[in-house]
């Protein structure tokens, strides 16, 4: 359904340059723990109500090999998720959003250890598949054909196979507004406070935007799907036919989880500038870049939607941490291409 564009060209002047100052809140947010602790959690928001209630995804994405700076090794990952959103109305203005998501990230580090077990390993980056739970749900209440509040609560369990299940819990409370004057146009904020993996529980404000801002034009600033791997960020969108369409954007990703417990850095070996005492054994590592994109989206049919990704990840960063939140390593890596396969069935 291709939905016309309402505004002056002043307005849409006027709304260009809030929505810009959006982007630009998003790039000071990305520094924040707390922004990177949560930032898949705004997925089970989708103030589109126009698509049907439930959406089953599943992706596939592969990033390629990549070397790692000041560490002999080299890193690449393969992304696997599965998602279930459904949506239900309770009533003329109450909505309610539930979302169920696993994601399995397979990594695998090339480096490979010393030989002497007493030296420790050549490098610090040594886990292997890691597994991701978020269960949550919405409640979206019209106040009226404009405005709409939103809150809900989010679970989720990140951390390497093996890992501790107790200590791999994270979750969080999340209240916020969508304004929406036409059906081109909503804009919104969501705040969460978030419990965190060693460390104190934070706020996340996540600006969200949907602008049809011409025909087949559409510009989302918010959450943003990229490598099987959700982030916040913006992607804008051309509707090549109505099978067809293409896009570009980035955004910005996280990983940060439990590891097991298994001491894979000997304590104040190749360069731990801590205490010989200090290992890595149950301790947090986290992954953080920002992926840029390009998407071809084909839509065979009105409830299915594949889409092809491809692009780099640039700002890599590997870190590593004891189970006091204290570093132990950090690292970046130089750019890595990657590709991803996304299936989607609407019902």
């Amino acid at each position: 359904m291709i939905v016309r564009s309402k505004f002056t060209q002043s307005g849409r002047r006027e709304t260009f340059l809030g929505s810009a100052g959006l982007v630009a809140m998003l790039t000071l947010l990305a520094s924040g723990s707390a922004f990177a602790q949560a930032v898949d959690i705004p997925a089970i928001m989708n103030p589109d109500l126009k698509i049907p209630p439930t959406t089953v995804a599943v992706n596939y994405a592969h990033q390629f090999k990549t070397d790692i700076d000041n560490a002999s090794d080299e890193i690449s990952r393969n992304n696997a998720l599965l998602s279930i959103v459904h949506r239900v109305k309770l009533s003329e203005k109450t909505t309610a959003f539930g979302i169920g998501t696993y994601t399995l990230h397979a990594y695998n580090f090339s480096g490979g250890r010393n030989g002497n077990p007493a030296a420790g390993p050549v490098n610090f980056y040594q886990w292997d598949d890691v597994h991701r739970l978020v269960i949550g749900g919405m409640i979206g209440h019209d106040l009226n054909d404009r405005w709409r509040l939103i809150g809900g609560a989010v679970y989720r369990s990140w951390g390497e196979g093996g890992a501790d299940y107790g200590d791999s819990i994270t979750g969080g409370l999340l209240a916020g507004f969508d304004y929406h004057p036409n059906e081109d146009f909503s804009i919104g904020l969501i705040i969460g406070a978030f419990s965190a993996l060693e460390d104190s529980a934070g706020i996340l404000p996540v600006p969200t935007l949907k602008w049809q801002f011409a025909e087949d034009w559409r510009w989302n600033v918010g959450m943003v799907a990229v490598a099987a791997d959700p982030g916040v960020g913006t992607e804008l969108s051309w509707k090549v036919s109505d099978e067809l369409s293409i896009g570009t954007g980035f955004a910005f990703q996280n990983r940060q989880f439990r590891l097991r417990g298994k001491s894979r850095v000997a304590a104040g070996a190749n360069g731990n500038p801590f205490a010989p005492s200090e290992g890595d054994c149950g301790g947090v590592a986290s992954e953080r870049e920002i992926p840029i994109f390009g998407l071809v989206r084909w839509t065979p049919t009105p409830k299915t939607a594949i889409d092809l990704q491809g692009g780099v990840a640039v700002a890599g960063n590997l870190r590593l941490e004891d189970n006091d939140g204290d570093r132990i390593r950090d690292d970046n890596y130089d750019a890595a291409p990657f590709l991803a396969l996304r299936g989607q069935i609407f019902f």
